[in-house]
Formats: C-alpha cells, structure tokens, sequence
C-alpha cells in the first residue's frame, strides 16, 4: 500500500488542466488578429492617439497569446 500523499491531483491532470486554460486564454489572440484587420482594412487614422492605443493594445494582446501557446508547446515538451 502506498503512502497518503498532500497533493490534490496528480502531476499529469496538473499539466492537462494548465494547458487547457492556457490554451484557451490564448485563443483571445485570434479575435485581436481579426480587430486589427479590421483597422487596417478600413484605414484608420493613424494620427488619433485612440487609433494608435488600439493598434498597440491589439498587437499587445497577440503577442501574449502566441507566447501562451509557445508556453503550452514548451511545457509539454512539443518544442
């Protein structure tokens, strides 16, 4: 018989679980992709401090999401 141990759950459902949120917070990438298409697209003026905020806070967000799923390549020993 095996001794008790203090963990919650195991070290795979650990990974599965963290990759799984991971992976799903980091699909917000996609929309961001899609938003900044969208200003490109129509041309928006790139003077206006809100278009420019908008443009950095897009690109913000899809470069967190590509090194969330590097992250979850690299934690499950893909890369």
């Amino acid at each position: 018989m095996s001794p008790p141990t203090t963990e919650l759950v195991s070290a795979d459902t650990f990974r599965w679980f963290m990759s799984i949120f991971t992976g799903l917070a980091s699909t917000w990438a996609l929309f961001d992709i899609v938003y900044i298409i969208r200003l490109v697209r129509r041309r928006a003026d790139t003077n206006d401090p809100l278009i420019r905020d908008k443009y950095f806070g897009y690109a913000m967000g899809i470069a967190i999401g590509l090194l969330g799923f590097a992250g979850i390549l690299r934690y499950n020993d893909v890369l």
